[in-house]
């Protein structure tokens, strides 16, 4: 081996990339853009979670513990509290109020002090030292653990607030009981918060990757070329590799989930068939993404170049692996035009909360129009080329 012909092949090599300014760019930009969204990302924690109060404490004279934890939560910023309930009228018909948003996905809990919350912890506090007459205050929060992350920080957060809240007030802890009741996911581990998200997460990379690669090949080969002198229209071409792709996801999906299942018990309350479709739509998106990323790229390195740009804020900002409660407010936003997290959203709520088509109309219909849109425009760019 010879020096000088290895740095020949070197000098030929980077010349050939100094010709390529979207390659160049791509060596400068995408290093920031990666350690940038990574940065923002993993610096972020839990804030904004929605949950309703329903206080069906009146207070004793002008003292009331549950209004100074109520106002100690709503200021925490790791709560958002959309609504407090107060004591009056029907106590029943209050706390079911307050379930019906948590059922319909508005809130992530509906916590509840129960009648005579202050009266009980003064009780509690005069009490102290001596034998304990009467029930401790008590509070139950009503849960929707389909995501255990989001349900350990409300009960964690409650829980402080409140030992924080009184130990101020009263100097000294008097006996108090913070219960769980789960609305949803009531025996949900982890894996059940992770396997939809997993299923979503590989279909769209398979599917996305596979149309880049298939597209560029078969225009570097002459195949499409040769394609595009046949009778077949290209609208007809986009729609076949859509069905064979989005197949190709879905037969994917289907090892997931039957392994998930056998292997690891996970749950599937709702609709399994509802799920591959939420998948099945996702691929289609993804294979009309591919397929006109591609055509925008000169060779099979800027095709390549593509998929970092789309998978990595994929899968940090679509709530794969954590909430999007904790993707930081800068970032939030991008979360939204991620098309992987209505999929994600739509395959746990159909998984966990046993939601069906009704329920999850808006996760499907934001996925359709996204393959919608990239099929015409995938198409559009195919009459281009012919």
């Amino acid at each position: 081996m010879k020096a000088t012909r290895v740095l020949a092949v070197a000098r030929k090599t980077l010349r050939s990339l100094k010709h390529d300014k979207r390659t160049v760019g791509f060596l400068v930009f995408m290093p920031l853009f990666m350690i940038a969204i990574f940065g923002y990302t993993f610096g972020g924690s839990l804030e904004d979670v929605s949950v309703y109060v329903v206080n069906l404490d009146p207070g004793v004279g002008n003292a009331s513990a549950s209004e100074a934890i109520v106002a100690e939560l709503a200021a925490s910023g790791v709560l958002r509290v959309e609504q407090v309930i107060g004591p009056e009228g029907d106590p029943a018909r209050s706390v079911e109020q307050a379930l019906a948003e948590v059922e319909a996905g508005n809130a992530w809990a509906a916590i509840v002090f129960e009648e005579n919350f202050t009266a009980d912890v003064l009780r509690s506090v005069a009490d102290a030292g001596s034998v304990p007459t009467g029930v401790p205050g008590a509070i139950t929060i009503h849960l929707d653990a389909s995501n255990p992350n989001i349900a350990q920080a409300i009960m964690n957060e409650v829980q402080l607030t409140v030992q924080g809240v009184i130990v101020s007030e009263y100097h000294l802890l008097p006996p108090m009981t913070v219960s769980e009741v789960r609305v949803y996911g009531e025996d949900a581990e982890f894996i059940d918060f992770f396997a939809p998200g997993v299923m979503g997460l590989a279909a769209m990379m398979v599917t996305f990757m596979l149309s880049i690669i298939s597209f560029v090949h078969e225009r570097s080969t002459g195949t499409l070329d040769r394609l595009l002198t046949t009778p077949v229209t290209e609208g007809e071409i986009v729609a076949g590799y859509a069905l064979a792709l989005g197949l190709v996801g879905l037969i994917q999906s289907i090892v997931i989930l039957v392994t998930a299942v056998a292997l690891f018990q996970v749950q599937i309350e709702g609709s399994p068939m509802l799920v591959l479709l939420i998948i099945f739509v996702l691929g289609a998106g993804n294979q009309g993404l591919g397929f006109l990323l591609s055509s925008n790229a000169k060779n099979e390195f800027q095709a390549v170049q593509f998929m970092p740009m789309i998978l990595f804020p994929s899968i940090l900002l679509a709530g794969v692996f954590w909430p999007i409660e904790a993707v930081p407010d800068l970032l939030r936003p991008v979360s939204y035009f991620v098309p992987l997290t209505y999929a994600v959203e739509g395959c746990r709520s159909v998984m966990i909360r046993g939601w069906g088509l009704g329920d999850v109309w808006f996760q499907l219909a934001v996925l359709a129009t996204f393959a919608v849109v990239m099929l015409l425009l995938s198409t559009y760019s195919l009459k281009k080329r012919r």
